[in-house]
C-alpha cells in the first residue's frame, strides 16, 4: 500500500438571510488521498486515519481525530478551530489506534490474516492554518515489505510461507523540526511472521520493521514438509520493499535475494546496505587469499600439496540453498556431524564440532543437482556446492594421492583392485596409503564417518582394528565425496579401512550407492 495524502480544509460560509451578517462556520477536516505509485492496494472503506492539531503554545486543538475513509475521501466529525492568523502543526498516521499517535509499533505474526493493518504510515507538518486550500501531507512507510516470489516449478500446494525472527517493534519520535524518527526495539523479543498470500501459491508479503538482522525463511507445503533458508545479515530500510525468489524444482527450492530494490514513495531504486543476495548461493559471499578462504560465513585453510593440487585443508560445513541440517539420517540431505561409542550415536551440534569435522551430505545435495539417469555420467568435477573456483575432485584426483581404487564399470576396467604405488601416499612397506600420510602433508585428513542405508555408521576405532593409539574412539569408517560416478546408482567416494591387516587407516577408492548415503566434502581447487 502506497499513499501520498492531501489535507484539505474547506471553508463553508452559511447565510440565515438575505439582511443577516453571514456567520463563518468551521470547516470540517478532510483528507483526500492521491495515490502516487501504490505497489499494492489503494484504501478500502472504512480504512481510519488518527490526526492531531497543535496550536504554537503547545495546546492541543485536536487530539486523535479519527477521520474515516469513504468513496474516496476521509472525513469525520472533526471541525478547523477559527482562523485568527494561528498556525498550527499537524501530525497524522495510519492505521488508527485509540491510544493515539504511536511512541512504539509492533507488527504481528498473524499477517496471512492481512499485512496491510501493518503498514505503518506517518506524516507531520508544521505552520499550518485553516484555509481553503489544500494542506498537503506526504505520508511515509515507516516499515519495510518483504516480497516472496515463487516459481513453481513443480505445482506443489504451498500451505504457507514464514518469516523467522525478526524483530517486530519500533520506537517513534519527533525531532525539533517536526521529522519523525523511529528505530527498532534491539530488545523486543523476535517473533516469526506468517506471510499474506497476496496471490496463493506464487507470491506473499509481509511488513516487517526495518532492522540489519540474519532472519530465515520457512515455505511449506501441504503435506507437512518445508524448507527453511536463513540469510546472513541484511539492512532494510524504511519504505523499501525487498524481494525474495524462490524457485521450487524437483532437487529442492532456490532462493535469491533480489539486489532490485522498488521503493514504494517515489525515490528511485536503492542498493540495501548489507548483501543483495543469498549468501549461501555458490559465489556469493567468498574471499580467497593465498592460505585460506571464507564462504558462507566460514573460514577454510588451504593446502598444497607436492604435486601442486590444492585443497580443502578441513571438511565442509555449508548449507547448500533451500535445505536444512538434519539430526535425522532417514530423512534430509544434509546432516550434522557424530561421534559413537560403537553402539550409540551423539549427534554433535555444537560450533566447534560442526567446524572440526563439517557436515554430511547426499551425493544430490553435494552435487548440487538430482541425479538421474540422464545425466549421472556428466557431472564428473563439477562444481557442486563448492566455491567458484573449486569442485567437488573426481576419481583421478584422488587416486593420484592414495593409489588404491575400486575399478569403474562405467569406464569398462575389468573387476578388482587398481594400484599406483607411485601415488603421493601410498606406503610401499604398508602397500596402501595411510592416514598419516594425508596428515603429515597438512591435508588433516578428518575421521567423520558416514551415513549409509540412512543410518549413522557406528563403527568406531578401538585397539581390536589399530595400533595408533590416537585413533581409538573416532569414527572407523570415514567417506569423502568424489565426482565420478560408477553407475547411475553408485558414486565414487574415498573411504578409510580400520582392521588389524590395515592398522594405520588405510586410504582407498570406493564405492557410495546412492539414496541415504550421507559422506563428507573436501573441494579441490581448479588448475
Amino acid at each position: 500500500m502506497k499513499k501520498i495524502f492531501v489535507l484539505l480544509a474547506a471553508a463553508a460560509a452559511v447565510s440565515c438571510g438575505r439582511n443577516v451578517t453571514p456567520e463563518t462556520v468551521p470547516a470540517a477536516v478532510r483528507i483526500d488521498p492521491v495515490i502516487t505509485r501504490a505497489t499494492e492496494v489503494n484504501f478500502e472503506n472504512g480504512d481510519r486515519i488518527g490526526v492531531t492539531i497543535t496550536k504554537p503554545d503547545n495546546s492541543v486543538f485536536a487530539s486523535n481525530a479519527v477521520l474515516t475513509y469513504t468513496d474516496g475521501t476521509f472525513s469525520g466529525d472533526q471541525k478547523w478551530y477559527a482562523d485568527g492568523g494561528e498556525t498550527s502543526a499537524l501530525t497524522a498516521y495510519y492505521p488508527y489506534a485509540e491510544t493515539g499517535w504511536p511512541a512504539t509499533f509492533t507488527v504481528g505474526a498473524d499477517q496471512d490474516k492481512g499485512a496491510g493493518r501493518y503498514d505503518l504510515m506517518l506524516a507531520s507538518k508544521t505552520g499550518v492554518k485553516p484555509q481553503e486550500a489544500p494542506v498537503t501531507m506526504v505520508f511515509q512507510h515507516q516499515l519495510s515489505q518483504v516480497v516472496v516470489n515463487l516459481d513453481n516449478l513443480q505445482g506443489v500446494t504451498i500451505a504457507g510461507v514464514t518469516l523467522k525472527g525478526l524483530l517486530p517493534t519500533i520506537g517513534i519520535t519527533l525531532d525539533s523540526d517536526g521529522k519523525v524518527v523511529s528505530e527498532p526495539d534491539q530488545s523486543a523479543a523476535k517473533i516469526d511472521i506468517e506471510m499474506e498470500a497476496v496471490q496463493a501459491g506464487t507470491r506473499y508479503r509481509a511488513i516487517v520493521v526495518p532492522q540489519t538482522m540474519a532472519f530465515g525463511l520457512s515455505i511449506r507445503n501441504a503435506a507437512g514438509g518445508s524448507v527453511v533458508q536463513n540469510f546472513t545479515e541484511v539492512t532494510m530500510k524504511p519504505g523499501y520493499s525487498y524481494t525474495i525468489s524462490a524457485k521450487v524444482t524437483a532437487a529442492g527450492v532456490i532462493f535469491v535475494l533480489d539486489g532490485e530494490i522498488e521503493a514504494w514513495l517515489d525515490g528511485g531504486e536503492i542498493q540495501p546496505d548489507g548483501p543483495s543476495e543469498n549468501p549461501d548461493t555458490p559465489g556469493d559471499d567468498f574471499e580467497e587469499q593465498d592460505t585460506w578462504f571464507t564462504y558462507g560465513g566460514k573460514r577454510y585453510e588451504k593446502v598444497t600439496l607436492a604435486n601442486g593440487q590444492v585443497w580443502m585443508a578441513e571438511p565442509l560445513a555449508y548449507v547448500p540453498t533451500g535445505m536444512t541440517v538434519s539430526d535425522d539420517p532417514a530423512s534430509g540431505d544434509v546432516w550434522y556431524p557424530y561421534s559413537t561409542d560403537g553402539t550409540n550415536v551423539t549427534v554433535l551440534r555444537d560450533d566447534a564440532s560442526v567446524k572440526a569435522k563439517g557436515y554430511l551430505y547426499s551425493y544430490n545435495a553435494l552435487l548440487a543437482t538430482e541425479i538421474t539417469a540422464d545425466n549421472f555420467d556428466k557431472l564428473e568435477g563439477a562444481q557442486g556446492i563448492c566455491p567458484p573456483g573449486w569442485h567437488i575432485p573426481t576419481r583421478q584426483e584422488w587416486f593420484v594421492l592414495c593409489g588404491n581404487s575400486n575399478r569403474s564399470a562405467l569406464l569398462g576396467e575389468p573387476t578388482g583392485t587398481k594400484i599406483d604405488n607411485t601415488a603421493l601416499f601410498y606406503d610401499a612397506a604398508l602397500s596402501y596409503a595411510p592416514v598419516s600420510k594425508f596428515d603429515d602433508a597438512g591435508f588433516n585428513f578428518t575421521l567423520s564417518g558416514c551415513i549409509a542405508n540412512s543410518k549413522y555408521n557406528t563403527l568406531m576405532i578401538d585397539s581390536s582394528v589399530s595400533d595408533v593409539e590416537s585413533y581409538f574412539g573416532q569414527n572407523r569408517m570415514a567417506y569423502v565425496a568424489a565426482s565420478t560416478a560408477n553407475s547411475a546408482t553408485q558414486f565414487f567416494a574415498l573411504m578409510t579401512t580400520f582392521t588389524l591387516p590395515n592398522a594405520k587407516g588405510k586410504v582407498s577408492l570406493s564405492y557410495a550407492t546412492l539414496g541415504k548415503v550421507g559422506v563428507q566434502v573436501r573441494c579441490i581447487k581448479d588448475r
